[in-house]
């Protein structure tokens, strides 16, 4: 397995799929756009709506059952892992074809969605679980555009967990995705999650501000896209998502 080691081709990747994916989300060529862009887009732009609107003491407190963290969870298979590849290393190429043959071999010697799950750990969340990867998305994308670092606040990662679960949940059009369509969801956004990871430490590390903020705004754009939220707009804390 090839770790998250300092290559120039991997944070190559890197960059160019942060700078590409925004302009990539909502196109009709995309595999998810029909599901994705209507019923995930609607929910998900809805449950952070409530969770950044609602009060602070709102009751939301207790641990999900596990039948109902259970209903959005999949079975992985290689066949939508492959597809789901051969996507993001598409928009990281722009649509070389060329070049995304390249990507693809290189994204997967990498073994991303490993380092993803690593990645998970802190926060008690499961990659095979389609709220729980979108709340991984929001709250990784949140620190890498606000620089903090959200693992101090547990209470607020729970509640906030809670909150896109629920609203899941009680979504028909998104209880209704089969397994592949679950998987290609998660996984699109997994990737998206840990490639804005990557891409914003290493521009910290190596001191090159004008790089991050950039890359900073990419990512923005794209949780836009994703979700409708500006997260510059937001603050996380043991209240979950709220305004500023």
């Amino acid at each position: 397995m090839t770790t998250l080691k300092k290559t120039s081709g991997i944070f190559l990747l890197l960059y160019l799929f942060v700078e590409n994916v925004f302009g990539q989300i909502g196109n009709p060529g995309l595999m998810y756009q029909g599901a994705f862009n209507n019923a995930m887009f609607l929910t998900t732009k809805s449950a952070i709506e409530s969770s950044v609107k609602n009060a602070p003491d709102k009751d939301i407190n207790g641990k999900l059952s596990k039948s109902a963290v259970a209903e959005l969870t999949f079975v992985a298979s290689s066949k939508v892992h492959e597809k789901v590849l051969d996507l993001i290393a598409n928009i990281a190429a722009k649509g070389d074809h060329d070049r995304a043959r390249s990507a693809v071999k290189t994204i997967g010697k990498a073994n991303f969605m490993l380092q993803f799950d690593n990645l998970l750990l802190p926060y008690e969340l499961n990659r095979f679980n389609v709220p729980d990867v979108f709340t991984a998305f929001i709250i990784l994308s949140w620190q890498a555009i606000s620089g903090k670092d959200a693992r101090v606040y547990r209470a607020g990662v729970q509640r906030f967990r809670k909150e896109i679960h629920n609203a899941m949940r009680n979504n028909h059009l998104v209880v209704r995705f089969t397994n592949d369509q679950k998987q290609e969801i998660a996984e699109i956004l997994s990737y998206m999650a840990i490639f804005f990871t990557v891409a914003s430490r290493e521009q910290s590390k190596n001191g090159d501000s004008a790089a991050l903020n950039l890359t900073r705004q990419h990512i923005r754009q794209a949780v836009i896209s994703v979700s409708g939220i500006d997260l510059t707009k937001c603050r996380f804390d043991d209240n979950g998502l709220t305004e500023k």
